[in-house]
């Protein structure tokens, strides 16, 4: 479907409660993508800008979902970098994704994408950064249309939620070792069957 023929589809809803006023750049970001969707379902890749949320691009991280496994680091802003210890990008997320958590982090990049029922997604988790610090992070993703229709992607913000513990310094950081919860947000397809 062309640009020209985009579909009409209601306004969504403002921002979720479940974004609380601890997490101001949620709301940027989902108001930021309502504005460029454009009648889409989701808008497309090259109309999101990230410079247009220049104040949260530290803690923003875009992936391509290629397939189930093969999630690809797109882009990785500065703060997220300095607390993985490395940048990731270029690199498949579950490298660093805790084995035991792997198949439902690619379960929710796949119901997050999904063309028929694409939706949006707040995640809890913990992560064990190579430093040896661990700690819960929240993360807004969002979905994005790609050009050629052969993979998806998500844009993210993340957040850590409280101060951090220390744990034994490890080679990579782990995320993800811990998923405390994922609440989907509805983009006007319904939620996933997982979520209701």
């Amino acid at each position: 479907m062309s640009r020209a023929h985009a579909e009409t589809l209601p306004p969504l809803a403002d921002a979720p409660e479940m974004f609380g006023h601890e997490f101001p750049g949620f709301t940027a970001l989902y108001d930021y993508w309502r504005s460029v969707r454009n009648g889409k379902k989701v808008p497309y890749a090259a109309d999101f800008d990230l410079l247009a949320l220049t104040n949260w691009l530290p803690d923003m991280t875009i992936l391509d979902v290629l397939s189930v496994e093969d999630v690809i680091w797109r882009f990785a802003g500065t703060t997220i970098v300095e607390r993985m210890g490395h940048d990731p990008s270029g690199e498949n997320a579950f490298k660093t994704q805790a084995p035991a958590m792997k198949s439902r982090t690619a379960s929710a990049y796949q119901l997050a994408t999904c063309p028929h029922q694409p939706c949006g997604a707040v995640a809890r988790y913990t992560n064990h950064y190579s430093t040896g610090r661990e700690g819960n992070v929240r993360s807004l993703y969002l979905p994005l249309e790609t050009p050629a229709k052969n993979y998806s992607r998500l844009v993210a913000l993340t957040f850590r939620e409280d101060a951090t513990t220390l744990a034994e310094p490890i080679e990579y950081t782990l995320t993800g070792t811990k998923i405390l919860s994922i609440d989907w947000i509805d983009l006007g397809f319904g939620i996933p069957a997982e979520g209701q």
